[in-house]
């Protein structure tokens, strides 16, 4: 049997998404090498640990207004399965996204602005945009691939990592249309979702224009010469692998749970590949 104390921290570790927090700090790193910093300057070391901060926060924070939601569509997490009380982790979210904004003011005012508008736009959209539908959708997915560019703000070089942000917020599109025709069931509850507006095929025909934009931007950094070949040879991967999710998509709606996880695995790929070209 698991201690009470270690089983805590164990739902606290489990809440905070560990893989998705540790994507968006390779991104806010990449966003930095990107816009010709230092291997490793301060300015960007600090900026990956405020984007893991708030990536870590935004987990709980969701899970705190889901926790309904939740209870039918993913019973194993902390609050459904009564390891943490919902108060428990509201407050921890609360307190990674105050460590992130102190952290954010020691890198440059515009950063430190920037943290303290995502938190607006977090609570925005628990309590607005998540149910709207896609408009929901492109919120999240505009703040998961931003950053790139926030890892370029931090180092002084606004404009170097936008297109991979674009491409980002494309494929993370996707995937999050792709999570509500996997969570429809459970949002019958309390959201009125693309799916449910639409029907669950249409929205998967939605989701896989975004992946497909995504395939056909995904070059151009390469050709734009940003990065190098080990990207392109990489990126090839990640194309495959997102065509073969929306053939399985089309195909089955079934897929779409095992899909929603390729998508994440493409995601964590095509970060080795943008290491990989900035660095070699």
């Amino acid at each position: 049997m698991t201690p009470p104390i270690k089983g805590k921290l164990l739902a606290y570790g489990e809440s905070i998404r560990p893989f998705t927090s540790i994507l968006g700090m390779a991104g806010a790193y990449i966003g930095g090498i990107v816009a010709e910093a230092p291997f490793l300057s301060t300015p960007l070391l600090l900026a990956i640990i405020v984007v893991f901060l708030v990536g870590a926060g935004s987990m709980p924070f969701n899970d705190y207004f889901d926790r309904d939601v939740d209870a039918i569509s993913h019973p194993k997490r902390p609050i459904p399965s009564k390891r943490l009380t919902p108060r428990e982790t509201l407050y921890f979210a609360l307190i990674l996204f105050s460590l992130a904004a102190a952290i954010s003011l020691f890198i440059n005012l515009i950063c430190f602005i920037i943290i303290l508008a995502t938190f607006g736009f977090l609570y925005s959209y628990e309590v607005l945009f998540k149910n709207q539908g896609f408009i929901g959708n492109i919120v999240v997915a505009f703040f998961s691939s931003m950053s790139f560019t926030f890892g370029g703000i931090a180092v002084g070089n606004l404009f170097a990592s936008l297109l991979l942000s674009l491409i980002t917020f494309f494929l993370f599109t996707g995937r999050e249309v792709l999570k509500d025709v996997e969570d429809v069931k459970g949002d019958l509850l309390s959201r009125k979702t693309l799916p449910m507006k639409i029907g669950e095929y249409k929205a998967v025909l939605v989701a896989s224009i975004f992946l497909l934009v995504a395939v056909f931007l995904s070059p151009l950094p390469y050709l734009l010469n940003q990065l190098g070949i080990w990207y392109l040879i990489t990126i090839i991967l990640v194309d495959a692998l997102a065509l073969y999710i929306i053939y399985q998509n089309l195909k089955d709606l079934r897929n779409t749970t095992r899909s929603v996880r390729l998508t994440r695995i493409a995601a964590a790929i095509g970060i080795i590949g943008i290491i990989l070209g900035a660095l070699l």
